[in-house]
């Protein structure tokens, strides 16, 4: 009796020794970030570290009664997390330190999260905890889970309903997939990134390794469909609040404003006359001609003109559109990690003097090319799973092609696989480091004897 209560602890042990070691790294290094940040920057100011920041709280006041102004905000940022930040605050007060806490705890869960999928997809516990250890101490993950941003919230929900995803794919559970459906729905009112992604779900039903009975495939594509579902509905209220309110069916006005403030604004610097001004002085002139509209309360008319722009832009100079569009993805998919520069300005010589050893600039394409190896090597072991896990950071790779000059904020979310993929050929190369040097080995005993 005692050795099988041994078993079961060692048992437990090792399940929970990979998570708790990843949360722990993730942990410890983002409370050691905010604690060398806010006397740098000061508590005060950690609301002034990025423009986004003035907007979710604006919008925050306006959600929760306390300011008139804010409505614009709210329109562009979308509900998520605006909301977040409203309830933080009522519980806090305005207090941000805490919020970060709070983000840093969701952070450290997020690392975990990944830890999980690699373990559940690959199923191999070396490459998950390289993964989970990768996002743990990735600069990205830690510079903006101490900023009040969107992103740490929204990654959080994402890789949570990953998980669950693939985990009710993988067994029986309905509950799983349908809680995953929700979450990844409230992803999509934080940041709408994952507007389309409902598509992916279906396609991942469809790739999906069978396990089980004859009709298991039927049943796979309809949990998909219904985790689809969800996350249209889910997404469709806040749609349907904006077009009663405002005229206008939209999740947020960020993603239409994007493609006009950097995609075609982008091509118009580049054949307008009046491109000495520089882009940032073009572009804005082109964003207040458009707010006319709306700040006149014609928000429908706000949106068309928008939209018309971009579509007009792209029929006049086509493969120019074409050519800096494809540029905005190389940018976005291989550009590092820039916020601490102003998170910690007291070390910002440090960090320049390492980053142009390293960097191209402000891009390095070594995550990319290990990625893209892990994809190779993983399509010879399972090739749905490779291409499942291949999608998602192409995905977010083309939404990103819309927008550039916001660092590696934009390609954050492909984090949520990318360190699985990258694990996979760290792995695959340490592998080939062993075989060649026992080659060696043998080679030199054979001339030896």
């Amino acid at each position: 009796m005692k050795s099988e209560i041994m078993n079961i602890v060692n048992v437990i042990r090792q399940i929970g020794k990979g998570p708790l070691m990843i949360y722990a790294i993730a942990l410890v290094l983002r409370l050691l970030y905010l604690l060398v940040m806010l006397p740098q920057i000061g508590p005060e100011h950690i609301v002034n570290q990025m423009p986004d920041t003035a907007t979710y709280i604006e919008a925050a006041d306006y959600l929760f009664g306390r300011s008139l102004t804010g409505q614009y905000e709210l329109y562009l940022a979308g509900v998520g997390y605006p909301l977040f930040l409203g309830i933080c605050t009522m519980l806090f007060g305005k207090v941000y330190w805490l919020i970060l806490l709070m983000q840093i705890m969701l952070s450290s869960l997020s690392c975990v999260f990944i830890y999980k999928i690699a373990r559940l997809l690959i199923k191999i516990k070396i490459v998950s905890l390289i993964a989970g250890i990768l996002a743990a101490i990735s600069l990205t993950s830690i510079s903006l889970a101490n900023a009040l941003l969107t992103e740490t919230l929204f990654f959080f929900l994402f890789t949570l309903s990953l998980y669950l995803f693939f985990k009710g794919m993988s067994t029986n559970s309905w509950r799983r997939v349908i809680i995953a459906g929700v979450l990844i729905g409230l992803a999509v009112l934080v940041r709408s990134a994952v507007l389309f992604f409902p598509v992916l779900l279906v396609i991942f039903a469809v790739l999906f390794p069978v396990h089980g009975q004859v009709e298991g495939r039927r049943q796979l594509i309809l949990k998909g469909i219904v985790a689809a579902l969800i996350m249209v509905s889910i997404m469709s209220i806040w749609g349907i609040r904006n077009k009663v309110a405002h005229d206008s069916f939209t999740v947020s006005g960020t993603g239409m404003g994007a493609a006009q403030k950097y995609l075609a604004a982008g091509v118009l610097y580049i054949t307008s006359p009046q491109s000495s001004q520089g882009f940032i002085a073009f572009r804005d002139s082109l964003y207040r001609e458009s707010l006319t509209d709306f700040n006149s309360g014609n928000y429908a008319e706000y949106h068309g003109n928008i939209r018309r722009m971009v579509i007009s832009t792209f029929r006049q100079y086509p493969s120019l559109f074409i050519e800096t569009y494809i540029s905005n993805i190389w940018d976005n998919i291989t550009v590092t990690s820039a916020l601490h520069h102003v998170q910690i300005p007291r070390y910002k010589e440090k960090y320049e003097a390492v980053e142009q050893k390293i960097n191209y600039g402000f891009n390095n394409p070594l995550v990319l090319i290990l990625t893209i190896t892990g994809f190779f090597i993983l399509a010879r072991r399972d090739l749905n799973i490779a291409i499942i896990l291949l999608m998602i950071p192409l995905y977010f790779a083309l939404m990103s092609g819309v927008t550039f000059g916001q660092g590696s904020r934009i390609f954050f979310p492909a984090q949520a696989v990318q360190p699985i993929m990258v694990a996979v050929s760290l792995v695959f190369l340490y592998d080939l480091l062993l075989i060649g040097r026992n080659l060696l080995f043998l080679r030199r005993k054979h001339q030896n004897s």
